[in-house]
């Protein structure tokens, strides 16, 4: 059983393996998607490039629906997994940033995700493991056409990050999903938008994965969700009408499958099912 955690409660020598699993998913992997065009890692991006309705758009869009928490969450188990396979390290796991920046929360550090972009190169992340100036990160999708061969950020520029109380309130709301105060409703509203916009540059685009931090921001909210499972016993994990028993789509019919498996929602609801739980909620 893979066992998630808080980044800042990893040991030097777990981000370091977690940074080299990353680059070498990056930089050593072949696509399966588009061999010899771009690394496997690329083709996490692709996928959600194309969820947002951009490049080839998957139909349904799991965003601003039902479909959001299970479909990430095989998104970035998936990733997990090909990060393990890449090292030849199961004990490789995703972390998560709590969106807190005090202290060790910061994930923005020289040797873990690295710093903020620089506005005079156009927002290039040029500290860190993944900017392309100290390591071989080099972006290789974008929303249109080409673009920065570098990761960009813009911290702080729009908005404010999710406070805790803000994170009490969408984790109060019932049911799963009603328009507008549902909890996946307010929770992909106010939890996750914000984090996107905050940090900006990549992040802001339907090729958001291209900023490693994506993985980090999606396993706190895929965190969330098991967190919002377990303080609403009673209430169903997700709507029960024909959704619950549809298969997530990852791929459009025209292309190739990015991995062998297909899951339904409803294997989707449950982490220990895919092999993995968190630490603590």
């Amino acid at each position: 059983m893979d066992i998630r955690r808080n980044h800042r409660d990893m040991s030097p020598q777990q981000k370091s393996a977690f940074i080299e699993a990353v680059l070498r998913l990056k930089n050593n992997v072949n696509s399966v998607l588009r061999p010899g065009q771009q690394s496997r890692y690329d083709d996490f991006v692709q996928i959600h490039k194309n969820s947002m309705g951009r490049g080839n758009p998957l139909a349904p869009n799991p965003h601003l629906s039902p479909l959001f928490y299970p479909w990430h969450r095989i998104l970035i188990r998936q990733f997990e997994l090909a990060l393990q396979a890449a090292v030849d390290d199961p004990s490789i796991t995703l972390p998560y940033w709590n969106w807190q920046l005090g202290g060790a929360d910061n994930p923005f550090t020289s040797d873990f995700m690295g710093g903020n972009g620089d506005n005079t190169q156009n927002l290039l992340v040029t500290t860190g493991p993944f900017s392309s100036t100290q390591s071989p990160f080099i972006v290789s999708v974008w929303d249109e056409g080409f673009g920065d061969a570098g990761v960009r950020r813009n911290l702080g520029a729009a908005g404010n990050l999710p406070s805790p109380e803000t994170v009490i309130s969408a984790l109060n709301r019932t049911p799963y999903w009603m328009e507008p105060g549902g909890w996946e409703n307010v929770s992909e509203r106010e939890l996750h938008n914000p984090v996107h916009a905050w940090i900006g540059g990549n992040m802001m685009e339907a090729s958001s994965p291209n900023d490693p931090i994506f993985f980090l921001h999606h396993c706190y909210l895929d965190l969330l969700w098991e967190r919002w499972k377990y303080l609403h016993p009673n209430v169903p994990s997700f709507p029960q009408d024909d959704l619950s028993t549809s298969t997530l789509v990852f791929h459009p019919e025209n292309e190739r499958a990015p991995w062998s498996q297909s899951f339904t929602v409803q294997q989707a609801l449950f982490t220990e099912e895919l092999g993995y739980r968190y630490e603590y909620l």
